[in-house]
């Protein structure tokens, strides 16, 4: 997808929610959150490259690394908490025998407005969805659901993060010496 590119920092906005993933301060889950101005918040962007088998041509894969705690989003083995859908959203290590868990591929929304909107599904065929639409105490929940009927709550809005160097200030010169 054109709104995902190799080593670049992206944010991920719920459409619905208009809160932002989150990896948890906990180092191993993954919630949502208002605050767009965090570590948290942000995420690497890393393409691997390679068929996927069915000779199609879509085998590039999709690695979201938390800058904050610099683990990857995963889809977990567990059941979501009470109230939500599907499985677990979570950290992973890279290194984990289970190098699928931490394989997406983003999936256009197919709204011919928004370019930038996407969905995102696991390898194993489920999708990330926000939880909390109808019960707004339990809001702030990710999980990796494995409905095909695509719900609102399963699209994305990429934010790319700027480079920070086109920003950055000039180092200022030596200052200057007084002479006695």
């Amino acid at each position: 997808m054109d709104q995902f590119h190799d080593g670049h920092h992206v944010r991920l906005r719920n459409l619905v929610q208009r809160t932002y993933l989150h990896a948890a301060d906990d180092g191993v889950g993954v919630t949502l959150h208002e605050r767009r101005a965090s570590m948290n918040a942000a995420w690497a962007v890393h393409i691997c490259h390679g068929g996927d088998g069915d000779g199609d041509g879509d085998g590039h894969r999709l690695l979201l690394h938390s800058a904050a705690y610099g683990r990857y989003l995963a889809a977990g083995a567990r059941p979501a908490r009470l109230g939500h859908r599907g499985l677990r959203a979570e950290l992973s290590d890279y290194d984990l025998p289970e190098v699928e868990a931490i394989m997406w591929r983003a999936v256009g929304s197919g709204f011919d407005f928004e370019d930038d909107v996407v969905l995102l599904r696991h390898v194993g065929g489920r999708y990330l969805r926000a939880n909390g639409k109808y019960l707004p105490w339990n809001s702030s929940g990710v999980s990796v659901d494995d409905d095909d009927d695509a719900s609102p709550m399963m699209y994305w809005v990429v934010e790319p993060i700027p480079l920070r160097e086109a920003g950055m200030p000039a180092i200022p010169g030596p200052l200057p010496v007084s002479s006695p």
